[in-house]
C-alpha cells in the first residue's frame, strides 16, 4: 500500500509538472506574440517531441524566414511543417487554432490553415470524431466544412461494412448513437456533407428528427426509412448496427 507521504509527493510533482507544462507554453505564447522569436524558439526546443512545441518552432522559424530572407530558418521551416503534417490529428485542432487566430502574421495564417487539414486528414479511428464536435458549431466555416468532410469519411466504411453483412464494433455503436454527434449534424441540416453523415447513421437519427423542421428534415427522415426498408429486405434479421441482427451489445439495450 503507497504510504501517505509517498501519495502527497506524487501529487506534488504532478502539480508541479502541470504547472511547469503551462508555464512553458505561456513563455513561448508570450514571446512569439512580442516577435522575439529566437527566445520563443529557446523555449520551445527541449518540448519539439511535443507537437505544440513543434508548431511554435516551425512557425518561428517562418516568421524569421519572412523578415529576413534566411536560407537555413527557411530550410528549418520547411523540415518541421513536414514533419508536423504527419504528426497532427484531432487532438491538435485547438493549439492549430491559436496560430489561425494570429491574424497579423499572415504566412502563419496560411500554413497554419493547411496544417489544420493536414490534422482533419489524419483522423481515421473513429474513436477520435468526438474531439472535432465542437467545430461543428464553430464561426470558422473552413473548419466547420473540414469537420463534415471528416465525419463523412470516417463513417462510410462503417455503414458498408453493415450493408456487406457485418456488424460494427462497440465503439462504432458509440459514436454513430453518440446524440452530441447526431445533435450537431441536425444543427447543419442545409449541409449536404451533413445530410450523407446522417443519413449514414442511419435509424438513431429517427429519434430527433421531430425536434426539427423544414423541407431537410422531412426528406432526410424520408431517405432514412427508405435505407432502413432496403436493408431489411436484404437482411431481415438486421439492425442498424448488424446484418445480422446481433453484436454482442447487450449492455447497450437500448440500441436494439
Amino acid at each position: 500500500m503507497m504510504t501517505c507521504n509517498r501519495l502527497a509527493l506524487l501529487l506534488i510533482l504532478a502539480v508541479f509538472s502541470s504547472h511547469t507544462l503551462a508555464a512553458w507554453q505561456d513563455d513561448a505564447k508570450r514571446y512569439f506574440e512580442l516577435d522575439e522569436y529566437q527566445k520563443c524558439i529557446d523555449v520551445a526546443k527541449p518540448r519539439q517531441n511535443e507537437n505544440m512545441g513543434l508548431m511554435f518552432l516551425t512557425f518561428s522559424h517562418l516568421q524569421r524566414y519572412s523578415f529576413n530572407d534566411t536560407k537555413a530558418d527557411k530550410k528549418q521551416f520547411k523540415s518541421l511543417l513536414s514533419i508536423l503534417k504527419d504528426k497532427v490529428d484531432a487532438g491538435d485542432l485547438d493549439d492549430i487554432h491559436y496560430f489561425i487566430g494570429q491574424r497579423t502574421r499572415p504566412y502563419v495564417v496560411k500554413h497554419a490553415n493547411k496544417l489544420l487539414k493536414e490534422a482533419f486528414g489524419n483522423i481515421s479511428d473513429i474513436s477520435m470524431l468526438p474531439k472535432v464536435y465542437k467545430f461543428l458549431r464553430t464561426e470558422d466555416e473552413k473548419a466547420k466544412k473540414l469537420v463534415f468532410k471528416t465525419v463523412a469519411r470516417v463513417l462510410k466504411p462503417k455503414r458498408k461494412y453493415v450493408r456487406d453483412g457485418g456488424t460494427l464494433r462497440r465503439k462504432d455503436i458509440e459514436v454513430f448513437s453518440d446524440a452530441s454527434l447526431i445533435r450537431g449534424l441536425l444543427d447543419n441540416i442545409s449541409e449536404s456533407k451533413a445530410r450523407s453523415s446522417l443519413l449514414m447513421i442511419e435509424e438513431p437519427v429517427l429519434q430527433y428528427l421531430p425536434e426539427y423542421g423544414g423541407k431537410y428534415a422531412i426528406k432526410l427522415e424520408s431517405k432514412i426509412t427508405r435505407a432502413i426498408q432496403k436493408r431489411k429486405r436484404k437482411y431481415p434479421q438486421s439492425t442498424w448496427y448488424s446484418a445480422t441482427g446481433d453484436g454482442g451489445v447487450t449492455s447497450l439495450g437500448s440500441l436494439n
